[in-house]
């Protein structure tokens, strides 16, 4: 069978950021600023001979003949959204995400395939909320071409590209705000990654609360203004393969590290911290807390305080935390959310079943657990159009998301750690098999 042929081609991908918000008050309302959004990308693709190959959903896949034009097409298309003023949930208007890659695809009837249409779409996510994200190969290609700033990002591991991707955001607003001698491409913001924390405890089985409790330090930390936290996916292959602080540094592009051990026995725990700085491989503050499971809120907020204060920024608190609430006083509750955030970070997908299990056990003892709600919503959301039916999981994931917000109109829902649901390779690889609205991707 005579293979088709393959043709170099810019990918760019694009998808509305989630306002779930908007959808479960108006989902009409919804669908018009979707409408909305369509027809501005398509007055805009032409002017840089983009080829609409396929939307689904929210979501457009776009061929262009080069680099440039895709990242030009990019940066109109941000700018004529944010003129556009699309209503979306609260006073912030409908954004976008885009992601651009080049590289070999195949066409296959209408639709394109090839690594270089998977890749696009998983830097889109990547991209803040209103940004642009391109791989190395369109910064090599256009980096002398614009006048705009790009700022390297720390390596990725993507789901499913065997090897680190670089990736950078480009910021077109910036470009005669860079200080003079900076170099091109770096971070304004310190960076820090949590590696995964050692299980010390007598029991194996407790390496779960370990796992857990770095996802948590992470979400925790993410809060702290100015600092760049890497994501989950990125500190996992440190768990299996510990690598000394300057190799993380580098692979990662951090400055500082944050490392330690945890100890469970029954209701006790122990947690030992190291706060590193790469250059110098000196320790920046180090801490062990001896506290009872239920206690661990306390500690998370007091790391973050530390941190903070270790590298002079000012620690952001949520409008959750004001006040001091505790996202539950079960420390049960509390356990089985973290077996169930272990569990639906299973990369291979057959985490989904203990996942739910736990998520719906934490919530049943503490009906008021606003985060185990949220993380089960998400769950649905992660495997929607993948391992799951659209259908089957998007109605429970809107019904738990409204559960999440009575509760609590601020819980971390979705923004928590960096995944995005898998590439079908019955899809165009894209990943998004929509066909209407999604308001949680």
């Amino acid at each position: 069978m005579e293979q088709a042929p393959r043709h170099l081609a810019a990918i760019m991908f694009t998808d509305v950021v989630g306002d779930a918000g908007l959808v479960q008050r108006d989902e009409s309302a919804a669908l018009s600023a979707l409408d909305q959004h369509n027809q501005l990308l398509r007055s805009i693709l032409p002017k840089h001979r983009g080829r609409e190959v396929k939307t689904v959903g929210d979501a457009f896949l776009v061929e262009f003949e080069s680099a440039l034009a895709a990242v030009q097409c990019g940066i109109e298309i941000q700018r004529a959204m944010r003129e556009a003023a699309i209503p979306g949930a609260g006073s912030v208007g409908l954004r976008l995400r885009v992601g651009i890659h080049v590289g070999d695809v195949v066409q296959a009837g209408g639709d394109l395939l090839g690594d270089a249409v998977n890749i696009a779409a998983r830097i889109e996510p990547l991209a803040e909320p209103g940004g642009i994200c391109i791989s190395q190969q369109v910064y090599d290609q256009v980096q002398n071409k614009l006048d705009a700033e790009f700022v390297r990002l720390p390596l990725s591991e993507l789901k499913n590209i065997r090897g680190p991707v670089t990736v950078y955001r480009v910021d077109p607003e910036r470009r005669a705000a860079r200080p003079e001698g900076r170099a091109v491409g770096a971070s304004p913001r310190h960076q820090l990654a949590v590696l995964p924390l050692a299980n010390i405890s007598p029991d194996p089985s407790d390496e779960y609360f370990a796992d857990g409790l770095t996802e948590e330090l992470i979400s925790v930390l993410s809060h702290v203004q100015d600092l760049g936290v890497i994501a989950r996916t990125s500190i996992a292959p440190y768990k299996s393969a510990p690598k000394p602080i300057p190799q993380v540094g580098a692979e990662l592009g951090v400055d500082t590290v944050l490392e330690g051990s945890v100890r469970k026995a029954g209701n006790r725990i122990r947690i030992t911290l190291q706060l590193i700085d790469v250059g110098t491989q000196r320790h920046i503050w180090a801490s062990t807390y001896n506290r009872e499971v239920d206690d661990v809120f306390a500690v998370q907020s007091d790391i973050a305080g530390q941190t903070a204060e270790a590298l002079r920024l000012e620690l952001v608190r949520p409008e959750r935390s004001a006040g001091g609430r505790r996202p539950t006083a079960n420390p049960a509750a509390y356990d089985l959310y973290l077996r169930g955030l272990v569990a639906s970070s299973d990369d291979a997908g057959t985490g989904f079943e203990e996942a739910v299990r736990c998520f719906e056990q934490a919530t049943r003892l503490d009906p008021t657990y606003a985060e185990a709600f949220a993380a089960w919503a998400e769950l649905y959301v992660v495997v929607a159009g993948d391992s799951r039916a659209v259908q089957e999981v998007m109605p429970r994931a809107r019904e738990l998301a409204a559960r999440a917000l009575e509760i609590d109109p601020t819980p971390p829902m979705l923004t928590r750690r960096s995944r995005t649901s898998p590439c079908s390779s019955t899809t165009t690889g894209s990943g998004r098999s929509r066909s209407t609205p999604g308001p949680f991707n």
